[in-house]
């Protein structure tokens, strides 16, 4: 089973929740819409950051609730970006995956399947890692919201300009340091929450984690 929710890498949608994700952390709880007493202020911070990042690196724990409100087992594992269009997202924790993207493809590993998928990334629209991924200025991409400050974050509402994401809404949420969580409704009404840990931006990375070659005895499945 693929963790990252994939049919999903680049585009998002529209944005009208007004629930509270549940807590990825003791210590923290992330919002699904705006805060009754939020001010909200200019989106500059988000697309400053996104233009000027390079390079991004980090731990992720990931949670879900379906859309009957059932929180479903967390995931952790860690991630390194380079842009433009390079990333690899591990999964660790319950289950080890693997997806890594390069030269315009996406390869998914899963060894307890003994699998991989091939698929273009122009074909996955939507994980939050993918929007960072190309080159294009993210306001031409979307259009964005501030939604003001909770929990000590500054909160930004996502719509995909093209409405072609395979998610009805996204928000990012960052702090000094830059993007901190993300929150995502997919179209079917699960909501999934994803929090970034020991954070690295414009750093040196390992460029040799986005040439995978599948290991031998795995089945390959291209589904171009």
């Amino acid at each position: 089973m693929m963790r990252w929710l994939i049919g999903c890498v680049f585009v998002v949608a529209p944005l009208s929740l007004s629930v509270i994700a549940p807590a990825l952390a003791d210590t923290q709880a992330f919002p699904l819409g705006t805060p009754a007493a939020a001010t909200p202020t200019d989106v500059r911070p988000l697309t400053e950051f996104v233009k000027n990042l390079k390079t991004f690196s980090a731990n992720f724990i990931q949670k879900q609730v379906n859309v009957r409100g059932q929180t479903q087992p967390g995931s952790t594992g860690n991630f390194v970006l380079a842009r433009p269009g390079q990333f690899y997202w591990a999964y660790e924790v319950p289950y080890v995956q693997k997806l890594i993207a390069s030269d315009g493809k996406l390869w998914v590993y899963d060894p307890d399947l003994a699998q991989v998928t091939i698929s273009s990334l122009s074909d996955n629209r939507g994980a939050p890692i993918g929007i960072f991924l190309g080159n294009q200025p993210l306001e031409e991409v979307f259009t964005i919201r501030s939604l003001g400050n909770n929990d000590g974050l500054s909160w930004y509402a996502l719509s995909d300009r093209s409405q072609k994401s395979d998610f009805s809404s996204v928000q990012i949420g960052m702090d000094a340091k830059g993007i901190k969580a993300m929150v995502f409704k997919d179209k079917l009404g699960n909501n999934t929450t994803v929090q970034f840990s020991a954070r690295e931006v414009n750093q040196p990375v390992d460029k040799t984690l986005f040439a995978f070659t599948p290991p031998a005895g795995v089945d390959v499945v291209n589904s171009h």
